[in-house]
Formats: structure tokens, C-alpha cells, sequence
């Protein structure tokens, strides 16, 4: 064999023949070609140069030996900007009749014409069923390629995924279209296939996964080593290592040896060289045909969410070794179709050595440095660790940050950052702070309106006095209550906050803290008294006393002289799993907690703290756990596409197997009769559920699919919430098989079970909105300060919402938007959950570990505030009135 011939074994790019010796046949192949020979729609949506073009020549290939007729369209061919709908349909046309010789039976111009009163897409149909059918009498199969090429059209092409659905549907009443099957290639997700929310989304057909060489497939490549070494197995398995795979790289550097090398005699060492040589050294330059400059375009477009898609990814660097928890975001899914990282066994890594030292921290860095206006300054902070507060914004440059920072999506640093900058003007603004005046906001509104109001019956009692003074008496003394009421709060108020800040600012801990506390308790007990205990918590005077007291004793629990004190009961650590928890929820009946995560793993606790039981439930990683409402049994969802039932005991009662993609989600609803699931590239599916014996039944499919990241029940069952991928939630009535958009963009929901009609969600820069189901409209929002908000939860008696932010701090919130309480954790907070009396919440972070913590309401603050203080003689004189009364 000779040089040139060795070199041509080898295809850099482009589109492999038919008959190619290197073509490596993979999994894909085999499920694309059963599936579309069998009817099934199918899509291949993956990254660039993975080998999508090849593997549709060769199905076309294997499919017109059975005597199928096919056709491949390449939308990229028809061309987008400038063209105009009539112009892309009929280019659709014009491909469909060449390929299938259509002219001796219709003169597309003609026929096109003649019928200019329909709309483009009607014409489509109207040809695919008057034409196509009726001519070609075979099983046909239309493959569509570069189907991203779609979304740069100048017009919306919704109706065209609905026409390729439309086909779909026929079939129930016209068996012609049987024989007409799809498959659609491209770089892009299901969910970007349908622009328009209000339409329905794309959601037939079976995802193909398409995934990089593995060496038993990849051994027809060995055939152009054999000359160049004595083991070519063993080259190929280091080429394999370097390129993960990835099909463009490994032709890529199998012919960079055959170039470089005679012979080679470590495999080890001679590929090490090739690549780092060949490949990733002074790569642009040798980056031809383009491949590493094709992921750079696509990382570092600059959007509103480069920041955090590049921050995502550089915590993916620094956890390469285990890899991060996948919660398919958008800036995951841009990743991963950039093909710079990759998922497996729900865990996202970098696909491959030559991207992990191409695309490095130093590289990612630097262009992060290039972005945020205050890129000179976080660079210095971060190397103090947070410590050197010099470098925090404050006046005009920290205005200037956070308005460049609104609706954009940022990495964990900047959030910190930004939040110590705020925090250092509390620091240096004690008596007017600017980050106060946000938090307290809603507060003084309502004393300035009851204010106000008490002013204007005041002067109401003074008009009348002339001819009712009994009634004159009566307006005054009210007003004059409600303006004391309207003083008291402000004051209580502001004592609340001085607590606060004397605990988080001041430089000697354990003193300020005991300095603080008594103060919190003074403002607690003057709170007390304007409230009762029927006053729901949304309508108190002033909150900021029960933060104050929460924080306080917090930071009291952390200091090493307070170890044996009473305080540390208020939260358990639990520790039970390998790698992150994904899902930890409690009993109804709040006997138990279960939780579960990556490890695959189930573990059940006491609520003390105590593991009662634990098991492998063998579906790879647990993405979601449920209790059934009687509390008897969970139910697991997997990343291998199963859902399994369980006991408590942990045996396992029923498995149902749903398809090869992931199930994301899974609800239980309050009847316990009806299971919804949800997952990657499967539609949303409502099961029947039996007890007796267990069994689950397809109950219907609802017209969803893509990427879903959440399924919820409603209290009542009335409605299913959808959450997907590009954070659109659909309110699905599920007597009418009908659903309603809410016009937002969110990160997480929740239902309220004590307000059965209340949806709660949450947006990526912290707004907090509460929807009423029946009609789908905005009830109430709240800002929760600049920090990227990523969880939202209700508890189950419906006077408080947690939030999560990226930070790894829950807050709690009443509904008026006042926060009550912040709990910090020292690692990424992946699963909140409240007991069923809303007493207790538990927290599953990333490193295995689970937190059960209480939620003391403001007379248990007070009772561990005064009992702490008690043994503090010097400090609770100052509270002994208040404590005793």
C-alpha cells in the first residue's frame, strides 16, 4: 500500500460514500434503519460532525435494498434569508418531484400555481396526498437534513413541523399514510423545532442517539494503521482516548499518522505526540477543515447567556474527574450541541482531552475577563477569596453592574460578587443602606399607606364631629390606632434590621452576635404584640425581626463554644449517598424521608436523622423520587427509562419501562390513580394507576415532548404543569385534553396544596410570580434581590415560598414578597422539600449530603432566643421584661 492510498482510508469531513472501508457502524445505525423501515418518525439531533450525513447515506442505502423509495432533502440547500415562504415550500416541491421522476405525471409549475389560494404549506399537503402517495406506490421515506437551517428563515416555519405532524396524524384514517415516514438531521433540540408557544409543540418521532466511536465498533479504522505499527488495536484505542470518540477527530488523527509517522512503537507516546503536535498546538492555525473553531464560534457567541454558559462549563472543567449533575438547562443543551461536553450516566463531562486542553480554564477565563464592566476588579477578589473587600463596587460602578447584569444569565462569581458589593453598602451605609431600602420596600409602602389611611379617618372623624360626636370619637380612635400601628412597625422594622446588621458586619463574631440578639428579641416581642395567632404570615407588620432572630441564632450554632448548646438540634446532616442527591421528599404522613441520587441509590430516614433502610434501585441514576399519598410506597424515575414502585422495605413491587431516554419527572396525582411522567425526547404520558394487585396502564399521551424538565399534579387534579426545556410552562386541563401558556419565562413551579388554585414560579434573575390556575393569570410577583434563582417550592400550608438561588442559600419568603428566613449550605443545592406541617424542610446538595433543618415560626425564635440568653446573665437583662412576659 502506498502513501497516497494509506492517506485516502482516511475522510476528514464531509459526507462518507456509500461503499467507504472507514465507515464505522454504530448503535444508531441500527435503531435508525429498524425504525424507519418499521414507519416510525425518527430525528437525529446532535452536534456538528458526528457523522449525521453519513449515517443518512447509508440508511438510504440499506432501506432502498428493501425496496423503499427515499429521498433526502437538505433544507440548507433551499437557502433562508431572502426567500420567502412561497419560495422555501415550493424548493420543497421541485426536490420531491426530481427525486421521484414526478414530472411525467405533473408539471409542478402548473400545479403550484393553479392553486395560489392556499396557503404554501397547504399546498405541501395537498401534493404529498394527490401526488406522491398516488404515483409511488412504495414505502417512502423523506429525510430531511441540516434541519436547523430552519431557524434562520426570515418567517416562522411552525406550520411546517405541523404539516410533518399532520402526516403523522393522518394515519388513523387514512392508511396511505403509512407508508410515509420522517427523518429529520440537524444540530438543534426538539423544542427549538417549534418557535411559537402558543402552538402545539413538535412531539412525534423517536430520538435516535447518535454517540461517539466505541473501540469494538471503531475496528474497521484499524485497516489504514496496520502498516505504520505492530499493534494498530492499541493505536486506535489511544487515538480513541484523545478524541472520546468523536468521529471528525479520529479520522482526523488517524490520518495525521499515517502522515507523520513510518512506524510507531509506543502507541502511548506516538499518538501523545501526533495530537499535541498535529493538533493542539497552535490549533487555529491547523484547525482545517474547520472543527475546534466551529465549537469556539459556537461557546463564545455573545448572547445574554455567555457568561453562564461558559461558567457552567468551567465548573465542568474543574469536576472533570466525577463530572456535574445534568439539570438540562439552556445552557447545557448549548454545550452539549456544541459537542464541548457530553452526558453520561447523568453526569456532564468534556467530551475529550484535546477540548479539555484547547478550550481550557486559562482560555475561558480570559474571554470571561473581556465581558462584565467590573472584570478588573473580580479577578483580584476571587484571588482573596472573597476576603479583600477593596475590590467590591459600590455608588455609580455598582449601579452601573447590576444593570448590565439584568436578564442575563451569569456564573456563580459574578452573583458573589455582585452580592458582597451590595452587602459592603449595608456595611458602609449603616444609617441609609441601599440594599435595606429594596428588602424593606413593601414594608414602608404599607406603613406609609396605613399612614395615610389613618391621616384620612382622622379627617373624616374631625368633619362629622359637628353632628355626630359619639361617631366623631369612634373614627378618631381608630385612626389614632392604626397610625400607632402604622409607627410601631416601622420601628420594629428598623430595630429588626439594626439586629441584623450588627450580627453580619461587625468584625468580632461571637460579640456582635450576643450584642444582636437581645435586640432581635426586643423587636420580636414588640412584634408579637401587634399580632395574634390567627394573622396569616402574608399580612404582618413587619418581618424583618424573625430574620433577624433566624440568622442570629444560625451564626450562634456555628461557633465552636456553642457546640453542646440546645441550638444544635434545630439541623441534622444526613449522609447516605455517593455523589449528588437529586430528590429528597417527605412522607405524607411526615414518618419518614426518603431520598435519592446519582449513586442510584434509595435511603430512608427517620426524621431524627437516623437511615432506617437503603437499596439500589439499578436505573443508573434516581432523577426524581415520590411517595405515594397513603405514604406506603415510592416510586423512582430513571435515567435509563424506567419507573419502578417500591415499599418502604425496599422491595421492589412493579417496573414499568417507558423508552431509552431519560425520565426527568414524575408526579403522583392526590388520588393516587393517575401517574404522569416526563423526560428527554419522549411526550408527556398520564398512567392509570392500581393498587391491588399494583399495576400501571397508558391511560393518554399529552401533546408534549422535547426536553420536560418538570410534571406536576394540581391539589385537585384538575390540571397538569408542564416545564420545559426553553422554561415554558403549560397548564394542561386535563378533562379537556387543553392547554394554556403562561406568559413567562421560569427556571422552577410549584403548586400550593392549602391553595389549591395558586402556581408558584420563579425566573432565572430571582422574580417570584403566583398564578391563578383557572384563568392563568398573574396574581402576585416579587423581586428576590439580584441572585440567580434556580428552585421555587411551597409549603404545604401555603404561607411561605422557598426559594434556592445559585449562591446555595434557601430563603424564605411570605406572599407579599418579605423575606423571613436564609439558610446557607456549603455546597450546590439540587432538591428542597417541606414536611407536611411545614415545620421542617430538607435540603439534597451535590457531594451525597442531605440537611434537615426546622422552620421556626416567631414564637419558637423567641423561646430558643430567651432560653439561649438565660445563661447569659450580662446580655438577657436587657431582655428579661420580654422574656417573662
Amino acid at each position: 500500500m502506498n502513501t497516497s492510498t494509506k492517506k485516502s482510508y482516511y475522510q476528514v469531513g464531509g459526507c462518507l460514500p456509500g461503499n467507504s472501508p472507514n465507515y464505522v457502524k454504530r448503535k444508531a445505525d441500527i435503531d435508525l434503519y429498524h425504525s424507519l423501515k418499521a414507519g416510525e418518525f425518527c430525528y437525529v439531533l446532535n452536534s456538528r460532525q458526528m457523522g449525521k450525513s453519513s449515517l443518512q447515506v447509508r440508511t438510504i442505502q440499506k432501506l432502498q435494498l428493501e425496496d423503499i423509495s427515499c429521498v433526502a432533502i437538505d433544507i440548507s440547500e433551499i437557502g433562508n434569508r431572502g426567500v420567502t415562504p412561497e419560495q422555501w415550500y415550493a424548493g420543497i416541491l421541485r426536490i420531491l418531484e426530481n427525486n421521484f421522476n414526478l414530472s411525467e405525471y405533473v408539471n409542478i409549475r402548473t400545479w403550484w400555481r393553479e392553486r395560489d389560494f392556499l396557503a404554501p404549506v397547504q399546498r405541501l399537503s395537498e401534493f404529498i396526498e394527490t401526488v406522491l402517495l398516488t404515483q409511488i406506490n412504495k414505502n417512502i421515506v423523506i429525510f430531511i437534513d441540516e434541519i436547523d437551517s430552519i431557524l434562520a428563515l426570515d418567517f416562522p416555519v411552525d406550520d411546517f413541523f405541523g404539516f410533518i405532524r399532520g402526516c403523522y396524524n393522518k394515519r388513523a384514517h387514512n392508511r396511505e399514510y403509512n407508508r410515509l415516514t420522517f427523518a429529520l438531521l440537524g444540530v438543534c433540540t426538539p423544542q427549538d423545532l417549534c418557535q411559537d408557544q402558543s402552538s402545539t409543540p413538535f412531539n412525534i418521532g423517536r430520538a435516535i442517539k447518535l454517540m461517539g466511536f466505541q473501540l469494538d465498533e471503531a475496528l474497521p479504522l484499524v485497516g489504514g494503521l496496520r502498516e505504520i505499527c505492530e499493534h494498530p488495536e492499541a493505536v486506535l484505542k489511544e487515538v480513541l482516548f484523545w478524541t472520546g470518540g468523536q468521529p471528525f477527530l479520529t479520522q482526523k488523527i488517524c490520518r495525521l499518522l499515517i502522515e507523520n509517522w513510518h512506524s510507531i512503537i509506543d502507541p502511548e507516546v506516538g499518538v501523545k505526540e501526533i495530537v499535541r503536535s498535529k493538533v493542539i498546538h497552535n490549533w487555529e492555525a491547523q484547525d482545517v477543515p474547520e472543527h475546534l473553531k466551529t465549537i469556539r464560534d459556537r461557546i463564545f457567541r455573545k448572547d445574554n447567556r455567555i457568561i453562564r454558559r461558559l461558567g457552567l462549563y468551567q465548573q465542568i472543567l474543574l469536576d472533570n474527574f466525577t463530572g456535574i449533575i445534568a439539570d438540562n438547562s439552556s445552557e447545557e443543551m448549548e454545550l452539549r450541541l456544541s459537542g464541548l461536553i457530553v452526558k453520561r450516566d447523568n453526569q456532564l463531562t468534556v467530551a475529550n482531552p484535546i477540548y479539555a486542553e484547547v478550550f481550557n480554564q486559562e482560555t475561558i477565563v480570559e474571554e470571561l475577563e473581556k465581558l462584565p464592566p467590573y472584570s478588573e476588579k473580580i479577578k483580584p477578589w476571587l484571588n482573596s477569596k472573597g476576603v479583600d473587600k477593596s475590590y467590591l463596587l459600590e455608588g455609580e460602578d455598582l449601579q452601573s453592574a447590576l444593570i448590565w447584569a439584568a436578564g442575563k444569565s451569569l456564573r456563580n462569581q459574578d452573583f458573589q460578587f455582585l452580592t458582597a458589593s451590595q452587602k459592603l453598602v449595608l456595611d458602609t451605609q449603616t444609617e441609609s443602606l441601599e440594599l435595606t431600602k429594596i428588602e424593606t420596600k413593601k414594608a414602608q409602602a404599607e406603613v406609609t399607606k396605613a399612614q395615610k389611611k389613618a391621616k384620612r379617618w382622622i379627617s373624616i372623624g374631625s368633619a362629622i364631629l359637628g353632628t355626630s360626636l359619639i361617631l366623631s370619637i369612634g373614627f378618631s380612635l381608630l385612626a389614632y390606632q392604626r397610625f400607632k400601628l402604622a409607627q410601631s412597625s416601622r420601628e420594629i422594622e428598623q430595630t429588626g434590621t439594626d439586629a441584623l446588621l450588627l450580627a453580619l458586619f461587625k468584625k468580632s463574631a461571637t460579640q456582635s452576635l450576643l450584642e444582636a440578639l437581645p435586640k432581635a428579641v426586643s423587636a420580636g416581642k414588640k412584634l408579637k404584640s401587634l399580632v395574634n395567632n390567627n394573622t396569616p404570615l402574608a399580612e404582618y407588620p413587619a418581618t424583618r425581626p424573625i430574620l433577624a432572630l433566624q440568622m442570629i441564632l444560625d451564626k450562634l450554632d456555628e461557633q465552636e463554644q456553642f457546640q453542646n448548646n440546645l441550638l444544635q438540634k434545630r439541623k441534622l446532616i444526613l449522609s447516605g449517598h455517593q455523589g449528588a442527591v437529586t430528590s429528597v421528599k417527605f412522607s405524607p404522613n411526615q414518618q419518614v424521608l426518603a431520598s435519592a441520587g446519582v449513586d442510584g441509590k434509595v435511603v430512608i430516614w427517620n426524621l431524627e436523622g437516623k437511615k432506617i433502610r437503603e437499596w439500589q434501585t439499578e436505573q443508573k441514576s434516581v432523577n426524581s423520587i415520590v411517595f405515594h399519598p397513603d405514604g406506603k410506597y415510592v416510586v423512582t424515575a430513571g435515567s435509563n427509562g424506567t419507573v419502578k414502585i417500591w415499599n418502604l422495605l425496599g422491595e421492589k413491587l412493579y417496573v414499568l419501562k417507558i423508552s431509552e431516554s431519560e425520565i426527568n419527572s414524575i408526579s403522583i396525582s392526590p388520588d393516587g390513580k393517575s401517574l404522569a411522567t416526563a423526560g428527554i425526547d419522549i411526550p408527556v404520558k398520564l398512567w392509570n394507576l392500581s393498587w391491588s394487585p399494583i399495576t400501571i396502564l397508558s391511560k393518554s399521551i399529552l401533546a408534549d415532548n422535547g426536553l420536560i424538565r418538570t410534571v406536576s399534579f394540581s391539589p385537585e387534579k384538575e390540571f397538569l404543569a408542564t416545564l420545559d426545556g426553553k422554561s415554558t410552562i403549560r397548564l394542561w386541563n386535563l378533562s379537556e385534553n387543553q392547554f394554556k401558556t403562561l406568559d413567562v419565562q421560569v427556571i422552577s413551579m410549584n403548586f400550593s396544596i392549602s391553595k389549591p388554585q395558586l402556581l408558584v414560579t420563579a425566573t432565572s434573575n430571582g422574580i417570584v410570580q403566583l398564578w391563578q390556575l383557572s384563568r392563568g393569570n398573574l396574581v402576585n410577583d416579587f423581586q428576590t434581590l439580584h441572585l440567580d434563582t434556580k428552585l421555587v417550592n411551597f409549603s404545604p400550608d401555603g404561607e411561605v415560598i422557598a426559594t434556592v438561588g445559585i449562591d446555595s442559600i434557601v430563603r424564605l419568603w411570605n406572599l407579599s414578597g418579605r423575606q423571613i428566613s436564609q439558610f446557607a449550605f456549603p455546597e450546590n443545592v439540587i432538591s428542597i422539600s417541606f414536611s407536611s406541617d411545614s415545620k421542617k424542610i430538607a435540603v439534597a446538595g451535590s457531594n451525597g449530603k442531605v440537611w434537615l433543618r426546622s422552620v421556626e415560626d416567631l414564637d419558637e425564635l423567641l423561646t430558643q432566643s430567651c432560653n439561649f440568653l438565660a445563661e447569659k446573665p450580662n446580655y438577657f437583662l436587657r431582655v428579661v421584661e420580654f422574656c417573662h412576659s
